[in-house]
């Protein structure tokens, strides 16, 4: 014989279960009695029960409406406003996993709201929240990352660009530029952000430039919404295209080929990562050794990459490349003579 608080369970994750169902097929005008029926194998009269328990005991809004199609009228059910889709434990724990990577960035401010809504959502859906037990995690994964001194300050900044983004308003920046040392002043049209091992990036078009820009958000001192100053988002713009071929996220405009030559001890980790869209292995040597080309801009920022596996890597191409990085090796040995 099976428990009341089985059953309830039981309906309580059918009850569930339908709401994201409905929820899916909102956007495509909803779903019928008969679909229903057959989705979760229960009677014509246990759906018409269920729906009225979304409508008045779960207090989540239902709409119908009669459809026509091919000359027989149906009743759709749908929803007059989307919710969120129900979460597994393993999905939430894969999600809770995810956001631990940004607890020292712009989103770290975050990560406590956005937990208690994880265990919140899968208390709601009759799951056990212990399941994915959030504070064992916690103590147990150990991020070895960067970590910002103000993320709070830095998530709210964040927050107002992702908003300007959305609403395409310009943004009065006040911008700290770490090779002048100095803070400016900008109105900025925001075209997309990028992330780049956890910092964040607003690419948009600078007014006073007159040119798209590269502002690092964490040096940003001050964001004003100019929420009555829209702008058109170029149509020929691509954030994607424009970052293509930066290294990094400098896009200076100048592309050109680089080829690296990796010793065999490092060769297996290049095999096994894509450092960049353009990343070639041209060729394996007797001594197992690699030769990798990249087609790409922002050298400058390729440099200091190249300078972190030491004596592991050797400029081949271009020329100026390789010369380049032998003056910078001999400044880092004349910093330690002298």
């Amino acid at each position: 014989m099976v428990s009341c608080s089985k059953k309830d369970s039981s309906r309580g994750l059918r009850l569930n279960m339908i709401i994201d169902f409905i929820n899916t097929k909102t956007p495509r005008g909803g779903v019928t009695i008969k679909e229903l029926v057959d989705k979760f194998e229960v009677t014509e009269r246990q759906v018409r029960r269920d729906l009225d328990a979304i409508q008045n005991d779960m207090r989540k809004p239902l709409r119908k409406k009669e459809k026509d199609t091919y000359g027989y009228k149906n009743t759709m059910y749908y929803f007059e406003i989307g919710f969120l889709p129900s979460l597994s434990p393993e999905k939430a724990t894969a999600i809770f996993m995810s956001m631990l990577q940004q607890r020292g960035s712009a989103l770290g401010g975050y990560l406590n709201d956005l937990k208690n809504a994880l265990v919140s959502t899968l208390f709601s859906y009759r799951y056990n929240p212990e399941e994915i037990a959030v504070e064992k995690i916690q103590k147990r994964i150990h991020i070895v990352e960067e970590s910002l001194t103000e993320p709070e300050r830095v998530g709210k900044l964040f927050t107002k660009l992702v908003n300007a983004l959305k609403d395409c308003c310009r943004v009065k920046i006040k911008y700290y530029a770490a090779y002048s040392g100095q803070v400016s002043e900008r109105v900025v049209e925001p075209y997309g952000l990028i992330c780049k091992r956890q910092n964040w990036y607003l690419v948009g078009y600078c007014l006073k430039r007159q040119d798209t820009r590269v502002f690092r958000v964490d040096q940003l001192e001050n964001v004003i919404s100019y929420t009555g100053e829209t702008f058109n988002y170029p149509e020929d713009f691509s954030l994607q295209n424009y970052m293509a071929h930066s290294w990094g996220v400098i896009n200076d405009g100048e592309t050109c080929k680089v080829k690296l030559k990796f010793s065999s001890h490092v060769a297996f980790r290049i095999k096994k990562i894509i450092y960049h869209p353009s990343q070639v292995i041209e060729e394996e040597l007797d001594d197992r050794s690699i030769i990798v080309s990249f087609n790409v801009c922002g050298i400058d920022e390729m440099k200091t990459w190249i300078v972190q596996w030491g004596d592991a890597v050797e400029v081949l191409d271009p020329g100026w490349l390789r010369e380049d990085m032998c003056k910078w090796a001999e400044q880092v040995l004349n910093t330690y003579r002298t």
